[in-house]
């Protein structure tokens, strides 16, 4: 699959230079997206990716005081924030028509959680409107036992996803197994609703176990954790209100 993809991108790359467009390559595309992604996606889907300009990425750097981990914040790059545990990052890559945004929430842990609940990875948008029908996630694990990758998919039609009008999230539910790599992250297509938007990220880990339903019982919100995951208040304790990261864009 792999050398019929990079067969594939030969081919468009010279049909876009052709046309005067550069497209993406799967080098540039793996700064932003992991590769099991890449490769779980339809001949469609990765050929629209290629069209991404990646040269105009939109990325932010921002840090954060951490309260829930008192070893602190080590900044190490202009596009995450990370504490000790976990780093997350948000990205926005145009199409070629410059309102049109591939947007993608990426959350890596650094070591894996002694909880393993279902946590929540979602995404805001504040003055863009996204296309629910391609909101879709993966969550990416290697076995300790074995070596062995893995990728959970999680589509738009799927039950653990919540989708709302100003975004959406959904519940990953981790797996139990002992594990050496863990990796969630979120994908979808947006457009700019007038000239700047906003686009804000959260992952929030579940610190005891909680059910599906509790995870699912949030709205979309600049009051919620991570200016994005607003839990009941019932819920809310059960979290550990990692704060966010968010980038702005314009046409």
């Amino acid at each position: 699959m792999k050398k019929f993809f990079k067969i594939f991108s030969l081919v468009l790359c010279f049909a876009l230079l052709i046309s005067g467009v550069k497209a993406a390559t799967r080098e540039e595309l793996l700064e932003y997206m992991p590769e099991a992604y890449l490769d779980s996606l339809s001949v469609e889907e990765y050929n629209k990716l290629l069209t991404l300009d990646v040269s105009k990425a939109v990325t932010n750097e921002k840090t954060y005081k951490d309260n829930k981990y008192p070893e602190g914040i080590s900044p190490m790059s202009p596009d995450f924030w990370e504490t000790t545990y976990k780093k997350i990052k948000v990205s926005a890559i145009p199409y070629g028509d410059g309102i049109d945004y591939n947007v993608s929430v990426d959350l890596q842990w650094k070591y894996i959680p002694a909880v393993t609940s279902f946590d929540v990875i979602a995404v805001r948008f504040d003055n863009l409107a996204y296309n629910p029908s391609v909101a879709r996630g993966n969550q990416y694990y290697t076995l300790k036992s074995t070596g062995a990758s893995n990728l959970i998919g999680y589509s738009a039609n799927g039950t653990n996803i919540v989708k709302k009008n100003n975004g959406f999230g959904i519940s990953m539910n981790i797996v139990d197994d002992p594990l050496t790599d863990l990796r969630c992250f979120i994908s979808v297509d947006a457009a700019i609703a007038s000239s700047t938007g906003t686009i804000y990220g959260a992952y929030e880990h579940a610190v005891r176990n909680v059910t599906l339903a509790q995870s699912q019982n949030y709205n979309i919100s600049y009051a919620g954790m991570g200016r994005v995951i607003n839990f009941a208040e019932s819920v809310w304790d059960n979290y550990d209100d990692m704060d966010g990261v968010y980038i702005n864009v314009s046409k």
